[in-house]
Parts: C-alpha cells; structure tokens; sequence
C-alpha cells in the first residue's frame, strides 16, 4: 500500500482494506449519510478520501440512528414517559 501524504485521510481503496468494508458498503453509507448526517461532506471528501477521524463520529452516528430504528417499541413508549 502507498505512503499517504495526509494522516487521517485514505482512498476508498485503502479504506476498504484497513476497514475491511466493500466498496458497494461504503457507497451505501455515503449516499445514507448524504440523506441523514449533517457534516457528510466532512467524512466523505471531494476527491474520493474518507476522513478516519470523522469517519468514527459518523459511525457513531449511524449506529445510534441504525439501532433507534430497530428499537422494540414497547422500550420507546417507556424512555417517552
């Protein structure tokens, strides 16, 4: 794998071999984080670079949003009272 110049910063194909994501899944969460996460545009860089740094907030994120959606709703009547 080639040195990179920024530190906190990879390719989507370096990203896909140190995450160990596919590149349909990384296309997946851009276009989901396009749609749901404010600062997308922060993880998710112009020339195809993935921000690791930010890339963990937004992770956070998404699991967060991803487990809320999937939540029994009994549990959600119950943190609403």
């Amino acid at each position: 794998m080639e040195a990179n110049k920024y530190l906190y910063q990879l390719s989507l194909e370096q990203f896909e071999d140190v995450w160990g994501c596919s590149l349909a899944t990384i296309k997946r969460r851009r276009s989901w984080a396009q749609e749901n996460y404010p600062s997308w545009r922060k993880v998710f860089l112009y020339d195809g670079r993935v921000d690791l740094k930010e890339y963990q907030k937004f992770n956070s994120y998404y699991s967060s949003r991803k487990y809320g959606e999937r939540k029994d709703p009994h549990l959600k009547v119950m943190e609403d009272m």
